[in-house]
């Protein structure tokens, strides 16, 4: 069965097994400054081709998992994640909805010319045949 290729525009709350493929824009560490600066998490804002923006999460035991491959600015392919409701204090978006990684998902760079182009179209970002 072949793995379906979603935008961040089709999540539903719940487990995704599909694939994304996003921007990762910026990344930073969540810590804990009553506890020695202990790390929490890393947050990860991600664009979609569609530009619709995302909020991920890797908490902190899985965070040496991913570390070595976050690369601001490089296009990944995600999945096998989970997708839940936003806290509405913790937003860094317009999305009600963020990704959280858990044991199983995938998150590997993909190189930006295996991609179609891109051109701006009415505003709205469109691939080109």
């Amino acid at each position: 069965m072949a793995i379906s290729r979603v935008f961040f525009s089709d999540l539903k709350t719940g487990k995704c097994s599909s694939v994304v493929e996003a921007r990762l824009l910026r990344y930073w560490e969540a810590r804990n400054v009553k506890r020695g600066w202990e790390l929490m998490w890393v947050d990860m804002l991600l664009v979609d081709v569609n530009a619709t923006m995302m909020q991920a999460t890797i908490s902190a035991h899985r965070v040496p998992r991913y570390q070595e491959r976050l690369t601001a600015g490089a296009m990944y392919s995600m999945a096998d994640f989970d997708v839940a409701r936003c806290a509405q204090n913790f937003r860094l978006c317009d999305s009600s909805l963020m990704i959280r990684f858990n044991e199983s998902t995938s998150f590997d760079e993909i190189d930006d010319r295996s991609l179609r182009c891109l051109r701006k179209h009415s505003g709205s970002v469109t691939s080109r045949s």
